[in-house]
């Protein structure tokens, strides 16, 4: 039989778990991205209700039309960063998902590996233990035939 290489898979093991750091690091700066977008979307929610607490503060002090129609077009973009903060947050939890998918697929990909390299090395160490016995059963009967003829062992 060919003598089988114990660090066979080794390279291919290394490359897989790169793969999956990579995978994994790409997953992590998305879910980066989504925090800084809650963040975002959480400071532009709060400034639209004190821009709305204002604009009614300022409806009593009876404020010039003007004025009033500004605290509300301000008010309406900030509604509108709010929802492009929600389309951006859904386009990133997508994203987040297809990473998330892919570094478990790396994941499955490296255990495959590992359990190959896993039943090489222990079919390699079976047959090294069978190759010692037959090297021992060999000594012994060479041995015992020295002994049946009746010389002496060195």
């Amino acid at each position: 039989m060919p003598r089988r290489d114990p660090e066979r898979f080794d390279t291919l093991l290394r490359v897989r778990k790169r793969q999956e750091q990579l995978r994994a690091q790409s997953l992590a700066e998305v879910r980066t991205q989504i925090r800084s977008v809650q963040r975002q979307r959480q400071q532009i929610s709060e400034e639209q209700v004190r821009m709305i607490h204002e604009a009614s503060e300022a409806v009593g002090e009876q404020l010039a039309g003007p004025e009033i129609h500004m605290f509300f077009q301000y008010e309406r973009h900030l509604a509108r960063l709010v929802v492009e903060r929600d389309a951006t947050l859904r386009r990133l939890r997508t994203v987040e998902e297809e990473r998330r998918s892919a570094l478990e697929d790396s994941m499955k990909r490296r255990r495959v590996v590992e359990r190959l390299q896993e039943r090489y090395q222990q079919e390699a160490a079976t047959e090294q233990r069978k190759m010692e016995q037959k090297l021992n059963d060999e000594i012994a009967g060479v041995r015992a035939s020295r002994h049946t003829q009746g010389e002496r062992e060195p």
